[in-house]
């Protein structure tokens, strides 16, 4: 092809034809600018397919990510409901002025709040914000949605955390040495009946602390998990919206 122009271009000089090469020449310098133009919209399309395709292939990652979350929301909150019932039911007792033998029965192995951990499955989100990728989205409320979405997660893990901390500080703690020491026995209940039967002692009203804590933190617990798997489920259909929207 360049031969081919260039034996114009000589056919043209050679004949004197000048007004003609000018002509020639301006068009060849249109068509090289054309080509140059094309070449750049096919690199830049080339570049738009491979970003896009890296976005999809983030956000589909992520959506895993949600949904393993959400497992784990499912089962804590199963747990949390169970927890529910019994620690409302043994608050009851405990802070009753007296108690029966079935009762104390009842309550003698209280073992107060079960918080567990979240777990949640990070890797992705991580990846996106430590390499910047997640400001390359091209919808930008859905780049505040994760986000959110991931500040909120961070700020219940800590709360968890927290929570557990203090109920181990208090259950676990010296001022509840008696409702512990007797536990070990191999007829506690003797033991038991004996420290039940003084429900003004300095440790049962620790222990009344403790189970109306209990009660309150499992059912924050509880809501804070359900709040979770709203969310998570709310950011993974409009994943999905974005996704098929490509």
């Amino acid at each position: 092809m360049i031969k081919f122009f260039r034996k114009i271009r000589q056919n043209l000089l050679t004949e004197n034809k000048f007004s003609k090469y000018l002509l020639y020449a301006i068009g060849e310098i249109i068509l090289v600018v054309i080509g140059i133009l094309i070449a750049l919209a096919i690199n830049d399309w080339n570049n738009e397919k491979r970003i896009q395709s890296e976005e999809t292939a983030t956000l589909q990652k992520l959506i895993q990510d949600l949904k393993s979350d959400n497992k784990r929301y499912l089962e804590n909150i199963e747990i949390y409901k169970k927890q529910d019932v019994y620690l409302t039911n043994a608050k009851i007792i405990i802070f009753k002025k007296s108690l029966s033998d079935n009762e104390i029965k009842e309550v003698m192995n209280y073992y107060g709040a079960y918080i567990r951990d979240i777990n949640p499955r990070k890797t992705t989100y991580e990846e996106m914000l430590n390499s910047g990728r997640i400001y390359a989205l091209s919808n930008e409320k859905l780049v505040d949605d994760i986000i959110e979405y991931y500040q909120f997660l961070d700020k219940s893990i800590y709360q968890n955390q927290e929570s557990r901390r203090e109920f181990r500080a208090v259950f676990y703690g010296p001022g509840l040495t008696d409702f512990w020491f007797w536990k070990v026995d191999e007829e506690p209940f003797d033991y038991a009946k004996v420290f039940f039967s003084d429900t003004d002692s300095p440790a049962y009203r620790v222990l009344k602390q403790s189970a109306g804590w209990s009660a309150s933190t499992n059912k924050q617990m509880l809501e804070n998990n359900k709040e979770l798997l709203k969310t998570s489920n709310d950011l993974i259909k409009y994943i999905e919206i974005e996704l098929k929207s490509k």
